[in-house]
């Protein structure tokens, strides 16, 4: 256990590789996702910087079907938005779920993805704030937990040709929360800066065009959650939220 608990930083993560300490499955998620951030080619600056400058943090979960696995996932994230403003003001949640012990279909993924988010609305301690809407259909709707909105990635094996969300090995979320955005929203000069640039090495990184579903927060023609999970194809979408919000 570290000093935040349930949360790694980085020296913590590589002192841990480098005394044996950390299991097989850990080490290997945690160095693929490490060579994936310092790659110069990676897409998203903000998570690269994040890894470069030690703002991320990091939370290995377990396998995404385990009870045990989830609540473990509502504590460090519990831990995370308790303290996040401390760290930096540009900063990350990565969360590494246990790769399963043999393969899974794209679907049992995107099951276990939107699971995890039912679960922690279904424990949320704190109820929905009120300046969020509690319709996922607004544009200005995006998930909360612990009173904080935020803006979530998920990364998954099946994504081969969607290179910036895929990893190896299973399941990944990373989760930011919407005050370490606010000043890059995409009203501001280098919001749209940072929107432009990543746009155009989304185009090079990846075997497929971006997703036409990509936009920025408040878009009145773009749902925050339809990015959260893309799906493999652009022709494809999202066309309704997973399962229904508690907002009490």
């Amino acid at each position: 256990m570290t000093r935040a608990g349930l949360l790694f930083d980085q020296p913590e993560l590589e002192d841990a590789i480098e005394t044996d300490e950390l299991v097989a499955w850990k080490k290997q998620r945690y160095l693929e996702f490490r060579e994936t951030m310092r790659e110069t080619r990676y897409p998203c600056h903000f998570a690269v910087q994040a890894e470069r400058a030690d703002t991320a943090r990091y939370l290995f979960a377990g396998n995404a079907r385990d009870r045990d696995a989830l609540l473990k996932v509502r504590e460090g994230l519990r831990q995370y938005l308790e303290r996040y403003q401390s760290i930096a003001d540009r900063t990350t949640l990565v969360l590494f779920f246990e790769p399963p012990p043999e393969g899974q279909s794209e679907q049992e993924y995107r099951d276990q993805f939107w699971r995890v988010l039912e679960f922690l609305n279904e424990r949320d301690p704190e109820p929905w704030p009120r300046d969020v809407p509690e319709d996922p259909n607004d544009p200005e709707w995006e998930f909360c937990f612990s009173g904080e909105p935020m803006f979530i990635v998920g990364r998954a094996p099946f994504y081969t040709d969607r290179k910036s969300r895929y990893t190896p090995y299973g399941l990944e979320m990373t989760i930011q929360p919407r005050r370490a955005l606010d000043d890059i929203s995409g009203d501001t000069v280098e919001g749209q800066q940072a929107r432009s640039v990543i746009r155009d090495r989304l185009e090079d990184y990846d075997d497929v065009a971006p997703h036409p579903d990509i936009g920025d927060y408040g878009d009145p023609t773009a749902w925050e959650w339809q990015q959260y999970l893309l799906p493999t194809s652009n022709e494809e979408s999202l066309d309704e939220f997973p399962f229904e919000i508690d907002t009490e």
